[in-house]
C-alpha cells in the first residue's frame, strides 16, 4: 500500500491508534513539501549584519548584494521550544455528525485527529505542544513538552475524551491566558457555538499577552447547508430540548442566521488579528491541513521577503 492510499478515509477508519493515523496523514502530505510548514513560527527575522567567514550562505541577502556589492546576512532571533497550546472544545454540540457512515467523523472526532496531526508537526520541529480539553471549564490539560514520546501521551488523552456538558470556551480561554508565560501559539478547535463576544475578549487577551491565535471553526456539512426535508425532530446536544418542525419552512432563515454568525466570527477574529480557518468535517484531513499550512508558508515567505 502506498503512503497516499492511507489518506483515504475508509482506510484511516480501520487504524485504531490516533497517533498512527496522525503520522500517516502528516507524512502523506509532507512528502510534497520541501520544508516545514511551521517554518517561521519559531524563528523571527531581526536585522542585517555583515557576512563573516563561517556564516551559512543561505542567509545571505542577494538583493542587498546586487544593490550595494556588500555581503549581508539576515540575523534571526530564535525562540527555542516555542509552545503551541491546542485547545479543543469538547462540549455537547461537538458530538454532532450528519452521517452514520463508518468513515464519517463527528466534529469532536475530527478535532481530535486534527489535534494529533498538529501535535505531530509541532513536535517534529522540536517545539513544545500542549493540549487542553475545554467545555464549561478546563477538563483536562497535557503540559507542554518537546519529547517525541509526548505524542502518545497527547493521543491517550484525546482517545478517552468524549463530548459532554455545555460550553464556556471564551471564559476558559481568558483564564488560560494568564497561565501562558511565554510567547507562543494558541490554536482553538471548536464549532464556536458559544457567546462570540466572550470568545473575542479571550482572543484579545491572548493577543495582548503576545500569543498568536488561530481559530479552527469546525462545522458539519448539514450545519452549513441545512438540507433536511419532511418533518424532522431536532434534539439539543447541550440541554434537554426537542423541536419537531418542517425544515423547508425554516431553511432560508436558518441559512441567513448561519451566514451572519460566521461573518461575525470572521470579523471578530480579523479585528483581533487572529487567523480564522473554517473547516467542513467532510473535508479530508490532509486536504484541510495542507491548504492551511501552504497558505501560512506563503504568508511567512512574503514577510521574510519584505
Amino acid at each position: 500500500m502506498t503512503p497516499n492510499s492511507y489518506l483515504d478515509p475508509a482506510a484511516l477508519s480501520k487504524i485504531g491508534r490516533l497517533d498512527l493515523r496522525a503520522k500517516l496523514i502528516v507524512e502523506g502530505f509532507m512528502s510534497g513539501m520541501h520544508r516545514s510548514p511551521f517554518h517561521g513560527f519559531s524563528v523571527e527575522f531581526a536585522q542585517y549584519r555583515g557576512y563573516v567567514p563561517g556564516d551559512d550562505t543561505k542567509h545571505i541577502d542577494w538583493r542587498v548584494y546586487a544593490k550595494s556589492g556588500r555581503y549581508t546576512v539576515k540575523q534571526f532571533e530564535e525562540e527555542t521550544n516555542l509552545t503551541a497550546h491546542i485547545l479543543i472544545d469538547a462540549s455537547g454540540s461537538m458530538a454532532y455528525r450528519s452521517s452514520k457512515a463508518a468513515d464519517k467523523l463527528n466534529k469532536l472526532e475530527y478535532a481530535k485527529l486534527l489535534t494529533a496531526c498538529l501535535s505531530h508537526l509541532i513536535l517534529g520541529q522540536s517545539d513544545a505542544a500542549a493540549v487542553g480539553i475545554l467545555d464549561t471549564g478546563l477538563r483536562e490539560f497535557v503540559e507542554p513538552s518537546t519529547k517525541e514520546m509526548h505524542l502518545q501521551r497527547i493521543c491517550g488523552v484525546l482517545e478517552r475524551t468524549e463530548a459532554s456538558s455545555e460550553s464556556n470556551i471564551g471564559g476558559v480561554m481568558s483564564d488560560m491566558a494568564v497561565r501562558m508565560k511565554r510567547r507562543g501559539i494558541v490554536m482553538l478547535i471548536s464549532d464556536l457555538f458559544d457567546e462570540p463576544e466572550k470568545l473575542f475578549k479571550a482572543v484579545s487577551r491572548l493577543r495582548h499577552r503576545g500569543q498568536e491565535v488561530v481559530v479552527f471553526h469546525l462545522l458539519d456539512e448539514t450545519e452549513l447547508s441545512f438540507p433536511f426535508e419532511g418533518q424532522v425532530r431536532f434534539r439539543g446536544l447541550e440541554g434537554d430540548v426537542e423541536a419537531i418542525c418542517r425544515p423547508r419552512m425554516l431553511r432560508e432563515l436558518y441559512l441567513k442566521e448561519m451566514e451572519d454568525f460566521i461573518l461575525q466570527v470572521k470579523t471578530g477574529c480579523r479585528r483581533n488579528q487572529a487567523d480564522y480557518v473554517q473547516i467542513n468535517t467532510r473535508t479530508p484531513m490532509d486536504v484541510a491541513l495542507s491548504a492551511y499550512l501552504v497558505r501560512r508558508m506563503r504568508v511567512a515567505a512574503g514577510r521574510s521577503g519584505r
